[in-house]
């Protein structure tokens, strides 16, 4: 249901990030590798061609499932498994581009390694000083001969003993890593958050249910974020290839459609929403039929 925006402003759309558009030329490239047009790859996985296109170009950032699914279709043709620097690359562009779009935390800096400890030379023996045959030692040479072995002793217990006061005091000790902290979620608010997936951001925080819809076994719900003036359609008791979308009356670049791809539950990306009777979540069960969130819930949040 979406279709290409016409520009930046008019659409919603945030502007192209460098990230975004290395990923789009990636995603492109995986596509013509894989013979197919933009329209098959859309049906395959249930979205629309200009999605694809918006994808493609890097002025929408896809979901990692997404990323995913398109390296599984352009794998599909060989029959014969694939390395995964492509796929793992173009995740790390996923992430560079949220950030970018100030949707995601910035990548921790790699890990500083504990400094190495320089190693002591040994003392060398007493006897080290090399004796020349026939030749009798004079006084001189003795006291000289036990100043280096006075020197070397020295040296050696003041390396011992200042290795032991610091192994003692902790303080080659390598200090213990603290967990990581889990990435804050990412912030959005209006037309911003078109086509962003919910669950990683503030806007999961205060949704709720403000329309059901029953049938075939199938939950169908119409979730809406106050704080984010934004909205998406959720379906559960559902399978592999069902569908669910969010339809925006008279409004179908904001529209959004996904095919489940695992598990029991799906939902759609968000879209900005002016009035909560403008939008109509619905499921499309295979073969069975179609159920649509119709009946409004106890409490219906305001929109602000």
């Amino acid at each position: 249901m979406d279709t290409q925006p016409r520009n930046d402003a008019a659409s919603g759309q945030e502007p192209s990030t460098p990230a975004g558009v290395e990923l789009g030329q990636t995603l492109k490239r995986w596509r013509e590798e894989s013979n197919r047009s933009q329209s098959s790859v859309a049906r395959k996985l249930g979205t629309r061609q200009p999605t694809v296109s918006r994808w493609e170009s890097g002025t929408t950032v896809p979901t990692v499932e997404v990323i995913r699914e398109l390296w599984r279709i352009r794998t599909q043709p060989t029959g014969t498994p694939s390395s995964d620097t492509e796929l793992d690359r173009a995740l790390d562009l996923h992430r560079y581009a949220e950030t970018e779009r100030g949707r995601g935390p910035k990548p921790p800096p790699p890990p500083t390694p504990p400094p190495a400890t320089a190693a002591a030379p040994s003392p060398a023996p007493a006897d080290a000083v090399p004796r020349q045959a026939g030749r009798k030692r004079t006084p001189l040479t003795v006291l000289a001969a036990a100043g280096v072995v006075v020197a070397l002793v020295a040296t050696f217990l003041t390396w011992h003993f200042t290795d032991s006061t610091q192994k003692a005091g902790g303080t080659n000790r390598p200090s213990a890593s603290a967990p990581p902290r889990p990435a804050p979620p990412a912030t959005c608010s209006g037309a911003s958050c078109t086509s962003v997936e919910p669950t990683t951001t503030v806007c999961a925080q205060d949704a709720a249910t403000t329309y059901t819809g029953r049938g075939y076994g199938v939950l169908v719900e119409l979730r809406y974020s106050p704080r984010c003036r934004s909205a998406w359609a959720r379906m559960r008791g559902t399978s592999p290839g069902d569908r669910i979308m969010l339809t925006v009356e008279h409004d179908e670049e904001n529209s959004q459609e996904y095919r489940q791809q695992t598990g029991k539950t799906a939902h759609t990306p968000m879209a900005h929403v002016d009035e909560l009777t403008s939008v109509r979540a619905c499921a499309i069960v295979d073969g069975r039929g179609t159920i649509c969130a119709t009946k409004a819930a106890s409490a219906i949040p305001r929109l602000s």
